[in-house]
């Protein structure tokens, strides 16, 4: 297994991997300015919200030969669809389980997060069988490492049944690293990209990690 880790601006990157191709993108970028400044958290969002999500979904879906996974809030899934156009799948949800309540009381709380499939036009592999599009996996909790850091039980299902071993899957929004450590838990190759130092330096240690540790089957 490879692991290759970029820090740096993610579609700079990935515009600089021209002549580069992985089998699948699993990733988590900012979501849109209503979700962040909605957001109550003991960690501080201290990234932007994303502006403009077409430039992203192009260089997602040409540099991935397969899938593209991305969360997103249950509001953006419409925008992803109008975007990715005949590559657009259908729209997955992360039933957290243990949501946080609607401090207000004046609305429902957050049900969850959207997932958006998408995948180029043409033949489409998928591990999970009948399995419909809900992953139900409880929220990180205790020594979280980023303000919106995702389960690994879950990046771990999403990588099992989205690609096959020694593939490679690229996270332009490495974040802690949380995608490359699934990879390496599941024998799958990993491309991260990280802008934030500081974020870049706890991911690579942690994949560092993963990788010196024996394999689970």
């Amino acid at each position: 297994m490879t692991v290759e880790l970029h820090l740096g601006d993610c579609l700079e990157v990935m515009r600089g991997m021209a002549d580069k191709s992985v089998d699948a993108v699993i990733t988590d970028p900012p979501y849109d300015a209503m979700t962040h400044n909605g957001a109550i958290l003991k960690k501080e969002i201290n990234f932007k919200p994303l502006s403009d999500i077409e430039p992203l979904v192009n260089e997602l879906l040409r540099i991935s030969r397969g899938w593209v996974i991305v969360f997103c809030s249950l509001e953006m899934l419409g925008d992803y669809k109008r975007v990715a156009m005949e590559s657009w799948v259908r729209g997955g949800f992360w039933d957290r389980i243990t949501n946080m309540p609607q401090l207000s009381g004046d609305r429902p709380a957050q049900a969850g997060e959207g997932i958006a499939i998408m995948h180029r036009p043409g033949r489409k592999v998928w591990n999970g069988g009948g399995k419909a599009a809900i992953w139900r996996y409880a929220v990180e909790r205790g020594m979280k490492q980023h303000p919106t850091q995702k389960p690994l039980a879950i990046m771990k299902s999403l990588a099992v049944q989205f690609t096959q071993e020694v593939q490679t899957v690229l996270d332009p929004f490495m974040g802690s690293g949380t995608t490359g450590v699934a990879c390496v838990q599941t024998g799958r190759n990993f491309i991260g990209i990280e802008i934030d130092p500081t974020y870049f330096a706890i991911a690579e240690k942690r994949i560092a990690e993963a990788q010196m540790q024996p394999r689970l089957e």
